[in-house]
């Protein structure tokens, strides 16, 4: 028996993980947030979303500096990262799903011999 919830136990975790990262993507806000400095056409620092016509988001590597995207390029990148977030989640949840399913089936007890 311990077999069996360690094998559903495989399959389970990474079905969770799938749905709460589709669930995340899903939920996600639509403003456009710079991850770094986030500059406005007038160069002066602003804090909070990124709005249209700031032209330079401090796009960070941990601490480091990488580039700089305005805002068009960031709401694309957010939107692309979002996309592959629920692509992975939905990927997940099927793996996690159809694997427990079928470990779940595959380790139950036969009919009983009497």
């Amino acid at each position: 028996m311990n077999h069996r919830v360690a094998l559903v136990a495989f399959f389970l975790i990474p079905a969770l993980w799938g749905a709460g990262s589709l669930l995340s993507a899903l939920t996600a806000s639509a403003d456009v947030v710079c991850p770094g400095e986030n500059a406005g056409e007038d160069g002066e620092e602003r804090p909070g979303p990124m709005r249209p016509g700031d032209t330079r988001c401090a796009v960070l590597d941990g601490t480091l500096g990488v580039g700089t995207r305005n805002y068009d390029q960031q709401r694309l990148a957010q939107s692309l990262e979002r996309r592959e977030d629920a692509r992975n989640g939905v990927l997940l949840l099927a793996y996690g799903t159809g694997g427990t399913l079928l470990a779940w089936r595959a380790t139950r007890p036969g009919p009983r011999a009497d």
